[in-house]
């Protein structure tokens, strides 16, 4: 019985309980952030944005599209609506002429791979065919 081993696993070290470094980063940011905005604004102020900031860190921290984390498809996605979109038309080259092309190069190689009439290969595999 066949068993698949599992290849090119990622799997980062985790630093604070189950949380790697980045996902960590991010609810550090969070925390951060909010503890700011809890000494200057006002309780409810302070409950909204704790709301707002900590489903951010949960996203960027934990979900992935598709098997890409969600930072990665962010960036991505700047990088397409940012990036000049220019589509140039390109000829493709006629079945027949890749055709004739392939035959060309099947031609050069079987015509290097001849064996000249006074090789050494020729004597032995008369002696190996005729017994020595």
């Amino acid at each position: 019985m066949q068993f698949k081993i599992p290849q090119f696993l990622e799997r980062q070290p985790l630093i604070i309980g189950p949380l790697a470094f980045k996902q960590s980063l991010y609810f550090g940011v969070a925390i951060l952030i909010l503890v700011f905005i809890h000494s200057v604004a006002p309780f409810l102020v302070f409950l909204i944005c704790s709301v707002i900031l900590i489903s951010i860190a949960f996203g960027l921290a934990f979900v992935k599209i598709e098997g890409i984390p969600l930072p990665e498809v962010i960036t991505q996605s700047f990088g397409f609506v940012l990036s000049p979109k220019i589509y140039l038309w390109k000829k493709k080259e006629n079945l027949r002429v890749i055709k004739l092309k392939r035959a060309e190069k099947k031609q050069e190689e079987v015509k290097s791979l001849k064996v000249s009439p006074k090789s050494i290969l020729k004597e032995l595999h008369s002696k190996i065919e005729g017994g020595y």
